[in-house]
Parts: structure tokens; sequence; C-alpha cells
């Protein structure tokens, strides 16, 4: 079985195609998605009817909270903050009670999700150090815990018989019995690791195997949308920069 994980799509459309039709060509039949599907983007509903489409399990992030005011904005960036209150007047009644009914953390095999963090989901702190990521494993039960956020993937190993956890260096792992594993799959729409490809993670349950998957998408058009929307710039401008 191959599943695509994808986090952070960020209502960019343009990316989230690319990596649809990405994955569907490596052969994925499972879809999962780690939170943040709207914000920052100009194209909320398009992402979320595609979602739908792909019959993805999704979970909620702190920028779906917030457009439907679960969470309060009032620590989001002025840009961020506009995109929130921009978001809120574009939704129908539908893609609103769609982000309403997703769930903060679900579990779909051996696989845990949560947006932030496991340790207090509802928080949104973020995991940026080892330190913190060990702390992590103690939050899910399941051999892979994946979560989103910070925009920026890492896999961090760690042993179940002495707890021993490190950083896999590379974009891809054969994941071991006696190992267990807290991934961030990156952003599909607004990654921040340098890299301006969109980003999701493959998980191949029959290889057991982790791997990163880079997808280069219409970043002009994106940038486009955003513009003629009347977003802050500085959401267009970051995309072809990766941060």
């Amino acid at each position: 079985m191959k599943i695509a994980i994808l986090s952070d799509i960020h209502s960019n459309i343009e990316a989230l195609e690319a990596v649809a039709k990405d994955a569907k060509e490596w052969g994925a039949c499972q879809w999962l998605v780690v939170g943040d599907i709207v914000g920052y983007g100009a194209a909320p509903s398009e992402c979320i009817e595609l979602l739908r489409k792909l019959d993805a399990r999704c979970i909620a992030g702190n920028h779906d909270w917030g457009v439907i005011e679960k969470t309060s904005i009032d620590y989001f960036n002025f840009a961020a903050r506009q995109a929130v209150l921009w978001t809120r007047e574009q939704l129908s009644s539908q893609s609103r009670e769609y982000l309403e009914g997703l769930p903060l953390t679900l579990t779909h095999g051996e696989i845990r999700l949560s947006h932030a963090n496991f340790i207090s989901p509802e928080s949104w702190e973020y995991v940026f150090t080892l330190y913190q990521a060990r702390r992590q494993f103690d939050g899910f039960a399941t051999r892979l815990g994946v979560i989103g956020h910070s925009h920026v993937p890492f896999i961090i190993q760690a042993s179940e018989k002495d707890g021993r956890a490190e950083q896999v260096m590379g974009e891809s792992v054969k994941w071991k019995s006696g190992s267990r594993y807290l991934i961030n799959a990156g952003s599909v729409g607004q990654p921040r690791d340098d890299d301006p490809r969109a980003c999701y993670l493959r998980v191949d349950c029959s290889g057991r195997e982790i791997a990163f998957r880079r997808v280069t998408y219409d970043v002009a058009g994106a940038q486009r949308r955003i513009s003629q929307a009347g977003l802050p710039s500085s959401l267009a401008e970051r995309l072809p920069l990766g941060r």
C-alpha cells in the first residue's frame, strides 16, 4: 500500500494539483493531510474540493482553526492574519462545515497525525530541536508519527529498546523493526527550507520505506492568484524563495 501524506497546503491549488498528479503516478491509493489546508494562499475552496475528490483523511491545523474561529489569530503575523480574514469571507458554508468537522489528531493504521506536536496538539507549539523531537515519542504509540506546522521536513528515528533518538540524514529511510519515527512532512504550499518545490511524504507500507518527494509547480500562477486576490504581496514574494 502506498500512502501520500501532505501538510501545510495553505490554499495553494497550483502546488496541490502538481502533488496530486505526482502521487497518483507513483501509485498512491490513500491520502492523509496533516493540517493547514487553508491560509496564506488564494484558493481555499479549490483545495478543499480537490481533497474531497481524493477522499483524503485530514486533520485541522492552526490556520484551519483560525479561519473557523476555534483558535485565536492574535499571535499571527500581519500577512497571516489578513489571509485568515480574507479566507473567512471566501469560504462557502459547505467548505466552512468541512473545516469544522476536521479532528485535531487521527490514527491511520501505524500512522498517527498531529499538526504541530503530539504532547499538546491544541497549543500549536513547534518542534524545531532534537530535544523537542525526543519528547514527542511519549505522545503517540504508533510506528510513525507525522507532524507539519514548521514547513521544514525531517525524520527522527528512535529505538524502542532504549529510547535513543537521532535525525536521519537524507530524504528517505527504510523503517526498521524495533524503531519508531517522528516525521515532519514539510509543506506542499509554502516550503521554508530554501527549496521552493512542493514537498510531500511518501509512505510505502509494502517496501517499508518513508521518503520525501519534491515537485515543481506553477509558482508564477500561484503568485498571480495571490496578487489578484489583494492579499499581502509578501505571501507571493516568498514562494520562489522557499522560505
